[in-house]
């Protein structure tokens, strides 16, 4: 089984169409889908993700960022409003909005959207998937969706992928200003893998992969605004359980050469 790892895609739609293109048994993006800072608002991005993921051909799995949930809408003054949607595409906006999370209206047999613990049937193998939710207004530690994981993970016997989207603190994906609550749930529950994203620069100045335990953690990063800007690929993660590797594939910082880094997960 082949995961492509991704995160903080930042409603850039080019990198949303290189992913249409991509041919793994499964992608995975770790929140920011959304960029709360785009001119043409939140509104807008979602409805173009929800019909990104109408044309995905293969099997995907989201969590929230902090750019992603229903309140950015509705409270950000750059988030924009029906009135600046055109009179077709109301209806199906409005019905965004409506659900629980936006999200939700993303969910189908090949996805796996927010605050969900299901496992995935891919051409290359099963995989139990939990996506935590970002706590915009802080909240529960969501032990429900850790819970039905872990059971999935003895039940089906199959490998563990937890999606969050602040990674670990202490950790070389997470650094000092990690989520160190994560790092509790991860040493309670040990799922085979975490993959998180947020901190852009972590994985430049500590690694884009960790160990916690007998855990895998995974951030792909972001490169710095400029860099970002040339590249036509976003930061991604190349994880092969077969062969028990990860190859990470970033663009570089201002002044180096692209990074391609393979290591072995033993």
């Amino acid at each position: 089984m082949r995961i492509l790892i991704t995160a903080d895609l930042h409603s850039r739609r080019d990198w949303f169409d290189w992913l249409l293109l991509q041919q793994t048994d499964l992608a995975v993006v770790a929140g920011d889908l959304l960029d709360g800072f785009r001119a043409d608002g939140l509104l807008v991005q979602m409805l173009a993700i929800r019909r990104w993921t109408a044309r995905l051909p293969g099997y995907l799995a989201v969590c929230s960022g902090n750019h992603d949930h229903n309140n950015m809408a509705l409270r950000n003054p750059r988030a924009g409003r029906l009135a600046g949607i055109p009179a077709a595409d109301r209806p199906e906006v409005s019905s965004l909005l409506l659900t629980e999370h936006w999200m939700d209206s993303l969910e189908n047999d090949r996805i796996v959207t927010d605050r969900r613990s299901k496992v995935v049937l891919t051409p290359g193998g099963r995989l139990a998937v939990t996506t935590i939710p970002y706590d915009f207004d802080g909240g529960e530690h969501h032990d429900d969706l850790w819970d039905e994981g872990a059971r999935l993970q003895r039940q089906e016997q199959t490998p563990w992928l937890v999606l969050h989207h602040e990674p670990p603190a202490g950790l070389k994906v997470g650094g000092r200003i990690g989520n160190r609550q994560l790092c509790h749930k991860i040493q309670e529950y040990r799922p085979d893998f975490v993959v998180s994203g947020h901190l852009h620069n972590q994985p430049y100045v500590g690694s884009f992969a960790d160990r916690l335990d007998g855990t895998w953690c995974f951030n792909p990063g972001h490169p710095e605004h400029d860099q970002a800007v040339k590249s036509d690929t976003p930061n991604h993660i190349l994880l092969d359980l077969a062969g028990r590797t990860a190859t990470w594939y970033a663009s570089p910082l201002t002044g180096q050469l692209p990074i391609s880094e393979t290591i072995s997960l033993g």
